[in-house]
């Protein structure tokens, strides 16, 4: 018994000895001897508070108040800092004198990474450096990274909770500041050889945005070499990220697939009015790593295939493309889409249906070329192509549009203008050039030329003969009170600049009269134009019999009445051209005058047969 009482006695002391260890072993005396050697791997001043030996939850080492010091030509405060550092050993391993890690936990590390004004990082200068020429910070090409050093590690899990990394760039006009908080890695089966797996959590400020990593890559060697990687990446509340493939002496190939991604899991606010989906996401890339600096972002991989689905509603649009050399090329099609299906606000006062959408579009440098956008639209064709120059402000722009058997009734109704509507099937061509989209830009620097036409249409709320004899107060003439103008054909010729589109020729056909113009309309829908109403000479017959006022309009045997528009295209003027009606007027004088004037030259007349047929005429011209 007494035996046995002296054992537990030993044991006891013994324990109690172990879990004294830490208290009796003091190893911050030995912080001269390794700081140095620290410092010279990192490049970098540091400091910690406290070492001492762990024996629960296992045997190991722990640091406390570990500080790297930023590179004091980029910052006076700390590059990294950490509260604890705890490493873990296995026992049994150790009973028999070898050192394998088991656990490497990191407790709150906060990690800044700068970029200064001229857009160097102050991880450029982290690791050992030559003495020479400090200052020039110098990036050198990696020789393993991070990767290699995992694989040196050789320890069962290394872990960080409640990290923090952030990404200052100072080399913009506007500074900005992204960080990754709340984070928690966990990597288990970090040695040679092995396939870690890997767990991340984090979310992104100042977007408040959750992101998470699950995945393996491996296996590790001493290079930077992945010859397998798989990961899963959750971002938001629904969209998942599929990444696999390999990164080996220098070359990653790497298969993207998503089942959705909502842009209400974005991280940015985007100007929509609704989600907008994008659902079977699949891409093959090849790239060359680390990129090389300077190489345009279009030449940093080469996409062998892309294919999507952009789900807007109801609609849906089927897009493919690929991205070889720094070409890329995007196709897309889409056999219906509607206005109420769009993300943005339209100005619709009806819904509108675009059917058999096409798209063919490549971009190769800076260039941006649209081959072709065809679409069917209120039972009419549109089709356009045009180019862009990216990376200019304001952006320069071209392109084509052409308009066939578009029914404008339906289109403007949708539109909803208030007060004056042209029905009828239109075609147009139109070529344009200009520099910037905002209103200032349009008015500014567009310009172009076109031409249009308008078959079997209406115009309500304007009736153009009743306008056009209502400004020649020509009485006694009873037309229709419909507020109509109907017409067998509209064409004509217009150019754009400076904000204002000129009516170079406008021609217009109805059964009683022609219709001729020239003119402006501006973009703010005012007009000035110059028009003349030609009537039949049926008609003119008729007018002048009823009105002798009218006579004052007579040009060649018919009524041709000169009018001014202006106001607005929904609420349009009509005034008499008094001056076109006056030179009119001196033409029919001059005309009938000279005809006396030969009569009485030739003895035909007498000067008074002279004087009475001046004074009739003056009667018959004025109806006085």
């Amino acid at each position: 018994m007494k035996v046995f009482a002296g054992i537990l006695i030993v044991l006891f002391l013994l324990i109690l000895l172990i879990f004294a260890l830490p208290f009796l072993i003091d190893l911050n005396k030995y912080q001269d001897q390794y700081r140095p050697v620290i410092e010279d791997a990192l490049n970098r001043k540091i400091t910690l508070k406290n070492i001492r030996l762990t024996i629960w939850p296992r045997i190991g080492v722990r640091v406390n108040g570990f500080t790297v010091l930023d590179d004091p030509n980029f910052s006076s405060a700390p590059f990294a800092s950490l509260t604890s550092l705890d490493v873990g050993v296995k026992l049994m391993p150790l009973l028999s004198k070898r050192v394998e890690i088991e656990e490497i936990t990191l407790r709150d590390p906060i990690i800044t990474v700068i970029k200064n004004q001229v857009g160097i990082m102050n991880i450029s200068t982290l690791g050992p450096r030559s003495p020479a020429k400090p200052k020039e910070m110098v990036p050198t090409e990696p020789t393993g990274g991070p990767l290699r050093a995992l694989a040196l590690l050789a320890v069962d899990q290394l872990s960080i909770t409640g990290g923090k990394l952030t990404y200052r760039d100072l080399s913009r006009a506007k500074p900005s500041e992204y960080s990754v908080d709340d984070m928690h890695l966990e990597v288990k089966s970090v040695r040679m050889g092995a396939m870690p797996t890997l767990r991340l959590t984090a979310t992104v400020q100042p977007y408040h945005f959750p992101v998470g990593v699950h995945g393996r890559f491996g296996p590790l060697a001493e290079t930077a070499d992945i010859k397998s990687f798989d990961f899963q990446i959750k971002t938001g509340k629904s969209t998942t990220l599929n990444l696999t493939g390999s990164a080996v002496g220098g070359k990653l190939d790497m298969t993207a697939s998503a089942p959705l991604i909502s842009t209400a899991d974005l991280p940015v606010t985007v100007a929509l009015t609704k989600a907008v989906e994008i659902k079977d996401l699949h891409l093959t890339a090849h790239a060359n790593y680390p990129p090389k600096h300077g190489v345009p972002p279009l030449e940093l991989a080469d996409v062998k295939d892309l294919g999507l689905t952009i789900a807007l509603g109801n609609s849906a649009i089927q897009v493919k493309g690929t991205l070889l050399g720094g070409h890329a090329r995007v196709n897309a099609d889409a056999p219906s889409i509607n206005s109420d299906d769009v993300p943005v606000a339209l100005p619709l006062k009806k819904p509108v249906e675009v059917k058999n959408l096409q798209l063919m579009a490549d971009m190769q440098g800076q260039e941006v070329r649209l081959s072709n956008l065809s679409f069917q639209l209120f039972n009419g064709q549109v089709k356009s192509q045009g180019g862009a120059t990216v990376g200019v402000r304001p952006l320069p722009f071209n392109g084509k549009v052409s308009v066939q058997s578009l029914q404008l009734g339906p289109a403007l109704e949708a539109v909803g203008p208030d007060k004056v509507t042209v029905s009828g099937t239109a075609a147009a061509n139109l070529s344009v050039q200009g520099r910037g989209f905002t209103k200032d830009d349009l008015r500014r620097a567009l310009e172009g030329t076109g031409n249009f036409a308008i078959k079997d249409g209406k115009i309500e709320g304007i009736n153009l003969l009743q306008e056009a004899l209502a400004v020649l107060r020509a009485v006694g003439i009873s037309q229709d009170t419909v507020k109509a103008t109907v017409f067998s054909t509209v064409e004509g010729d217009l150019g754009v600049q400076q904000g204002i589109i000129k009516i170079q020729r406008l021609l217009a056909d109805s059964r009683d009269y022609q219709t001729t113009a020239t003119g402006t309309v501006g973009f703010d829908k005012t007009l000035d134009l110059r028009a003349n109403v030609n009537l039949s000479e049926a008609l003119s017959r008729k007018i002048a019999g009823l009105s002798p006022a009218a006579k004052v309009a007579f040009a060649k045997g018919r009524m041709s009445i000169p009018l001014i528009i202006s106001g607005t295209a929904q609420s349009p003027s009509f005034s008499l051209d008094s001056r076109a009606i006056g030179g009119r007027v001196q033409e029919q004088v001059k005309e009938q005058v000279q005809g006396a004037v030969d009569d009485v030259l030739k003895g035909k007349k007498s000067p008074k047969d002279l004087q009475k047929q001046g004074e009739d005429l003056l009667k018959g011209i004025f109806g006085r």
